[in-house]
């Protein structure tokens, strides 16, 4: 056996041993041999919150505070990146890719937007959000610049629509949090500031949770795709023409 082979198959059995462990991590065993926070959250989650997603419930309602401060970083390095391209002339991005790919594009869209509004507007019951579902929306745009050419995505959707929408989301998220503080309840409350927690299992459980996924999913889809939009309008070159249809 060379070195090289060598190397391969400890590679191979360190990948193994790593997913066996992480295995035996997921298979949860019962309430026994839970202990601290975690055997709360299992026993509670439902009861406190009416969420069926124990990992959102923790996100939007046990600490949603930290989210806040997570969705706040999102929208300081988009403020970062505008200033920082915002006194060059930079041209958009040229005209994609061909006429096979857009027109293949084209038909996955609808399916796209689908998926992305389904993570976000059931992440209280199923794994999802909307840090997950943002980023799907923004990945469409993504393509979009990618497939079209960021002429095309910037005529649909303009940077400053998308400013408003990543703002948008901020406040949203900030009012849920406020109206807990207005009722004396406390910031980001969720149920005890009175928003209903629902039928277990339902779309229209979880109190505050989907509200605040859809804040979070406005505020991740449309700052990452302000991101990547000011990075890739500088390719274009002015002299190029539109590459032939195929």
């Amino acid at each position: 056996m060379n070195g090289r082979n060598f190397h391969r198959w400890i590679g191979a059995a360190l990948c193994l041993s790593l997913g066996w462990w992480m295995w035996r991590g997921l298979v949860i065993p019962g309430d026994p041999f839970l202990f601290g926070p975690a055997a709360y959250y299992v026993k509670n989650t439902a009861l406190d919150t009416g969420a069926s997603n124990i990992v959102a419930a923790i996100l939007f309602d046990y600490r949603a505070f930290d989210t806040l401060g997570e969705a706040t970083v999102i929208y300081t390095t988009v403020c970062g990146v505008a200033m920082l391209f915002a006194r060059r002339r930079l041209k958009r991005s040229g005209w994609g890719l061909s006429f096979i790919v857009k027109r293949g594009m084209g038909m996955m869209v609808p399916f796209m937007l689908v998926y992305a509004a389904s993570i976000v507007l059931m992440g209280h019951l199923t794994p999802g959000g909307g840090f997950q579902g943002g980023a799907v929306f923004a990945t469409v745009t993504v393509l979009f610049c990618v497939i079209y050419g960021s002429k095309f995505e910037a005529s649909r959707i303009s940077p400053k629509v998308k400013e408003i929408i990543e703002s948008s989301g901020a406040i949203l998220f900030s009012l849920v949090g406020l109206w807990g503080l207005a009722v004396g309840a406390g910031f980001l409350s969720n149920v005890k500031s009175g928003f209903p927690s629902g039928a277990l299992g339902s779309l229209l459980s979880g109190g505050a949770i989907p509200i605040l996924n859809i804040a979070v999913g406005m505020k991740v889809g449309a700052g990452l795709s302000t991101l990547f939009y000011s990075m890739i309008k500088i390719l274009e070159d002015p002299g190029e023409g539109p590459p032939p249809e195929v």
